[in-house]
């Protein structure tokens, strides 16, 4: 074999195993963009169960979990509400107060109770539309589970103008990287 093929054979060898050195030194690095520094927020109930009736002076309770997942922390966790609007349930009261517990919520009878510490979230405010809530009490850090309470309310003096009507409340929360 002329000297030249042997230099180019040996040249494409020594080319063929330093690509194939770079292509497992790629594969074992993981990915190449940049890990995210912010967590992410996921509810662990996709659509709440229905109120059926709510009369004048009643209120509902459900409950939800917020999971903190990646790494970091929000700075805040707002809640936007997309609520009957200028219906008449809307402008005659109905409520919603927001809890949150140290330890998942617990089926007393009809409600839920806190075998643990428990925190107000969201003081008890009227639903009329769209509006956004900075929602106070949350741990908002990656790898943590907040145990909220749902509760909605019509004060005893709504009115028997309410009587069967509907209505459909949205909710929507969101986490703000700081």
């Amino acid at each position: 074999m002329p000297l030249l093929r042997r230099l180019l054979a040996s040249a494409l060898v020594v080319a063929a195993a330093s690509a194939l050195c770079v292509c497992a030194a790629l594969a074992s690095a993981g990915p190449l963009a940049a890990k995210s520094r912010h967590p992410t927020l996921s509810i662990a109930h996709r659509a709440l169960t229905p109120v059926k009736a709510l009369a004048p002076g009643d209120r509902a309770q459900r409950k939800l979990d917020l999971h903190y997942r990646g790494s970091g922390r929000f700075a805040v966790v707002v809640l936007r509400i997309k609520g009957p609007g200028h219906s008449l349930l809307g402008s005659s009261g109905l409520r919603l107060k927001i809890e949150r517990c140290s330890r998942a919520w617990a089926k007393s009878g009809r409600a839920y109770g806190c075998h643990g510490r428990r925190w107000v979230v969201l003081k008890r405010v009227s639903i009329t539309g769209r509006q956004p809530f900075a929602l106070q009490r949350l741990t908002a850090r990656a790898g943590r589970t907040d145990h909220l309470r749902l509760t909605l309310s019509l004060p005893p003096l709504a009115g028997n103008a309410l009587q069967r009507q509907r209505s459909l409340i949205v909710y929507a929360f969101t986490g703000v990287a700081g």
